[in-house]
């Protein structure tokens, strides 16, 4: 039977963040996120956002009430950086809906996307984005998995300029992409990347496009940062290795999440976040010591022996 990451959160917890040297979950509203620098303005952001393509329920209210709890915790714990998209099915509008309900929009950092080929089409996408978010602009607009990029992107820039977004982007979870996005990247300017990578099995975009991404100055958003979704079953029946502690790590999704975002470009990841006992385990990931590039290379050689 597969294991979910239920068997890593769901107890004990607290006990382990203490014995790891690590911040408990009770402790964190007290303890400030680390935040790095968006190189194009110098805004600090969390290095912990949301990721929200499992947010699309619709109008269930029993299914909405764990997603309101989730990103509740979130906020509560320093949270800003939300990622959604219109392809994620209704998420925008539920957390239209969800964000005004607690109130704390003044404090989200928006971040969704576009997928059209014409501009028409994009000037939709952003009106309806607009409206469903209940947001006056959009903090980050990105090109979602580079559809219509040629169109995209200047469209963005004419948005920026004119206030209606703050920031430009580019986006993929594909490696077959990576060349396309290579070659977007050194002959655009961008504020933003997104891109998966996982010490899991997506280490590929660290080649060229984490550099890249460096060398241009543009932050870096993680999608999947723990990689295909059966990792947690490869580590079950593994413990935590007692040398996790050297960079305050108290559970296996703190153990993938300091990898990813230890590299050196990395900016932000954005796990998928429904549950509150996920809020509180990944965000203690934005605490504490990040493994250095000893501590990285040990963590590739353990993980890749299992």
């Amino acid at each position: 039977m597969p294991v979910s990451r239920r068997e890593f959160t769901r107890a004990g917890l607290a006990m382990a963040a203490l014995s790891a040297g690590g911040v408990p979950s009770f402790a964190l509203a007290k303890t400030k996120l680390i935040a790095r620098a968006i190189p194009s303005s110098g805004e600090r952001i969390p290095i912990i956002g949301v990721g929200t393509n499992r947010y699309g329920v619709g109008d269930d209210l029993e299914l909405r009430q764990p997603l309101r709890e989730a990103l509740r915790k979130f906020h509560e714990l320093g949270g800003t950086v939300i990622d959604t998209a219109p392809q994620y099915r209704s998420s925008e509008a539920v957390l239209g809906e969800l964000i005004d309900e607690l109130g704390i929009g003044d404090d989200i950092f928006m971040a969704t996307k576009i997928d059209q080929e014409t501009r028409g089409g994009n000037e939709a996408r952003l009106q309806r984005s607009i409206s469903l978010l209940e947001f006056p602009s959009i903090d980050l607009m990105q090109c979602h998995n580079l559809i219509g990029w040629k169109t995209a992107i200047p469209q963005m820039h004419d948005w920026k300029t004119a206030k209606r977004i703050r920031y430009v982007g580019i986006t993929t979870s594909r490696q077959n992409q990576y060349e396309l996005m290579e070659t977007i990247m050194k002959s655009h300017e961008l504020d933003f990347v997104q891109i998966n990578y996982s010490l899991a099995d997506q280490r590929e975009s660290a080649e060229r496009l984490l550099p890249l991404a460096a060398d241009r100055g543009m932050a870096v958003l993680i999608n999947r940062p723990f990689g295909g979704g059966n990792v947690f079953a490869k580590l079950a029946k593994t413990p935590l290795p007692e040398w996790a502690a050297e960079f305050d790590c108290a559970s296996w999704g703190q153990f993938l999440l300091k990898y990813a975002l230890s590299h050196p470009a990395a900016t932000c990841a954005i796990p998928g976040m429904t549950k509150v006992r996920h809020v509180e385990d990944n965000m203690t990931a934005a605490t504490g010591r990040m493994p250095d590039k000893d501590l990285r290379r040990r963590q590739e050689k353990f993980f890749d022996a299992l």
